[in-house]
């Protein structure tokens, strides 16, 4: 079963005004952990990565490893540190007691085996730690900013903070931050030093590193020259709690991952195939499916201005499963999506590898390759194929 766990965090020093803790990084490596926050981050849809880059220069100056900020308490075996320590925090009582914050972003579920056991192995990990924080700062913004009800608006939320002290939208962004994060909600001035804090380091990382280092918004540049957009590629997005996640060792490439399915109104966890179309035109879609437990798997095609849905049973597919034939406008703004929110709790979902092919014969870079004719006249539903599909898994389903 999903839940919602509470998470703690705990600096490994008090703040100070300027909430800069120190750490000895070198270049390289301030550089190395900047581009995985920035890359981790966008994975998940966030693509203004200095705001999560602010957090962790406030929590423990960037240092992940207790060998870079060698006053704090020595955490779990990380890979990320060469299989040394892990940061932990040292405020909350000697370290003997194993209860500080893990990582830049301090977790802290209790003692360090609790946190570790509450949230996987993978907060041991720069990416594991940032993406579990994006998760933890987009669910409390859903709670308390108005108009942010979801991932989606809470993701755009974050990426239309400007980088501008004093601009009404970053000050309420920091403020947020020293509330939830730091647990300091008044309008006292430790509260107030605090949330600069998190604004101040969040400007100085973007306006150190770059307009160009940190913009994302453009990873996914075009759809790859076979069509195939694979799972945790840059036109693939994967939202929700990052624990429900689970890699596989199934699928196109031998691997692909899961969430489990549940009975929710909202999704919890979903995926994102980003579809650059190089032109206008009628595409067929298929997905790859394997393993997976979901019999009303529900693919979502956003293509022209209007969405189509087609229900799979993930139960009897092994291999590419035609979705239907398409129309795409080629507009950039083109996606599929499946949620996690099918209508039945515990079942296996699987995400994997999605083909879009040209049927009109447009080659990746919009070219007319004079590919294939006829077909399924283009048009806002999923046309014979998928019907074709439906009738065809119906009778499958009859003979086992």
């Amino acid at each position: 079963m999903k839940y919602l766990a509470l998470l703690l965090v705990a600096a490994c020093a008090e703040p100070t005004s300027e909430s800069t803790i120190e750490a000895h990084l070198t270049a390289a490596v301030k550089q190395e952990r900047l581009q995985l926050i920035r890359d981790s981050a966008a994975e998940m849809g966030v693509t203004n990565a200095a705001l999560m880059g602010g957090i962790a220069m406030s929590e423990t100056g960037l240092a992940h490893c207790q060998s870079e900020a060698t006053y704090a308490c020595q955490g779990p075996a990380s890979p990320s540190c060469g299989g040394g320590p892990i940061i932990a925090g040292s405020a909350d009582g000697p370290c003997a007691d194993q209860q500080g914050g893990l990582g830049m972003f301090q977790f802290d579920a209790g003692t360090y085996a609790q946190t570790v056991a509450a949230y996987g192995d993978s907060i041991l990990t720069v990416e594991g730690n940032t993406a579990q924080a994006v998760s933890f700062v987009v669910d409390r913004l859903i709670q308390d900013i108005t108009g942010v009800d979801d991932w989606t608006s809470a993701v755009a939320y974050m990426n239309s903070v400007p980088m501008k002290a004093g601009d009404p939208k970053m000050e309420e962004w920091s403020h947020f931050l020293a509330c939830r994060y730091n647990g300091c909600c008044s309008t006292s001035s430790l509260c107030t030093s605090r949330a600069n804090g998190y604004r101040d380091n969040a400007i100085t990382l973007y306006n150190d590193m770059g307009t160009a280092f940190w913009k994302t918004d453009d990873r996914c540049a075009a759809l790859p020259a076979d069509g195939v957009i694979e799972q945790r590629t840059a036109c693939y997005l994967a939202g929700g709690d990052p624990r429900y996640w689970r890699p596989e060792t199934v699928g196109a490439g031998g691997a692909s991952e899961t969430t489990g399915t549940t009975a929710a109104a909202k999704p919890s966890n979903f995926a994102r195939w980003i579809v650059k179309a190089p032109a206008a035109g009628r595409y067929s879609v298929e997905a790859y499916i394997e393993g997976g437990e979901a019999t009303a798997a529900v693919y979502a095609i956003v293509h022209g201005g209007m969405t189509d849905k087609v229900t799979v049973d993930q139960t009897m597919a092994n291999g590419y499963v035609a979705l239907g034939e398409f129309a795409f406008a080629g507009s950039g703004d083109e996606y599929i999506e499946l949620d996690d929110n099918t209508g039945t709790a515990g079942n296996r979902l699987a995400f994997d590898a999605m083909r879009v092919t040209s049927l009109d014969g447009v080659g990746p870079g919009g070219d007319d390759t004079g590919g294939a004719d006829g077909g399924c006249a283009a048009g806002g539903s999923a046309g014979l194929t998928s019907g074709l599909l439906v009738l065809a898994l119906a009778l499958a389903r009859r003979r086992r």
